[in-house]
């Protein structure tokens, strides 16, 4: 299933970012369906102010969204309860531009992959665009859905930044936080990614290494951390949804989950944190 995931996070986004910019807040009625009270849709009209717009359950892309999300959750996805999603819609001038950047973009990196970017031999260019998630304070994501990202959020492989491919989601649930009400909220993204390049650990780069690459990975194979350059934030990553949820505290997923391995014998510290390299995170 991960697999799966990892493939239409490379396939499927040549064509889905084409859908949001059409859409106008008028014309979407998915919120007065809603079936949660009146109060609790009322918290989130700083995302539906700013260009946003609910998606019902009802809606067909409401179970696509929300199965990415929770195959990302791995194991926590059964503690994980979606509240809420929406989804960007071209209704303020500000989405309308920074979306407009991301397609001049698009046209560039497809122009230098073929081989004209310098007059070279033509080919088949590959813009290289990917599914990220980017976790953040309510506060942060609604920032950046109205002006856009303004800062770099990751320096341990250079200085840019960092979103997360859905099997690395955990990565980016750790630079959430809980708003007033204990709910979470992380960004779906398209991301830009062009030709990537390898960017060690503990380097402090902050651009490309030449006009060859485009972005940075930590890893070409199964990369964990997507980087982008900080000139490059609002031109190379578009946001297209936001999720929003809750999960238990953290003792109480720890708690769940030895419950669950007591059933079969001895637990191994191993057996608790079946991936050992995802950052456990304590603040929940």
């Amino acid at each position: 299933m991960i697999e799966e995931e990892e493939e239409q996070d490379q396939l499927s986004m040549s064509v889905d970012h084409h859908e949001y910019i059409v859409e106008d807040a008028s014309s979407e009625t998915d919120e007065s369906s809603d079936p949660r009270p009146e109060a609790a849709a009322d918290q989130f009209k700083n995302f539906t102010r700013n260009g946003m717009i609910k998606i019902g359950e009802e809606s067909s892309q409401y179970e696509p969204v929300k199965r990415r999300f929770l195959a990302g959750m791995k194991q926590y996805a059964g503690d994980t309860d979606v509240v809420a999603l929406h989804k960007i819609s071209g209704s303020t001038l500000a989405v309308q531009a920074r979306f407009a950047a991301f397609r001049v973009y698009e046209g560039a990196v497809l122009k230098k992959s073929e081989g004209k970017w310098q007059g070279e031999g033509e080919g088949e260019g590959v813009a290289n665009i990917m599914y990220g998630w980017y976790g953040g304070s309510k506060e942060e994501i609604t920032q950046i859905i109205s002006h856009g990202f303004s800062r770099c959020n990751g320096q341990s492989h250079g200085v840019g930044v960092y979103l997360s491919p859905t099997n690395f989601l955990l990565d980016g649930l750790a630079s959430s936080s809980a708003d007033e009400n204990g709910i979470r909220h992380m960004l779906l993204c398209n991301v830009l990614m062009g030709k990537m390049e390898v960017i060690p650990a503990g380097s402090k780069q902050m651009y490309p290494s030449s006009e060859e690459f485009d972005t940075g990975v930590d890893n070409l194979e199964a990369p964990r951390r997507l980087v982008v350059w900080s000139a490059f934030m609002n031109s190379h990553i578009f946001p297209i949804h936001i999720v929003s949820f809750k999960v238990p505290s953290f003792h109480v997923l720890l708690r769940n989950q030895i419950s669950e391995l007591k059933k079969h014998g001895p637990i191994s510290v191993a057996a608790l944190f079946p991936v050992l390299d995802i950052p456990v995170v304590v603040d929940f």
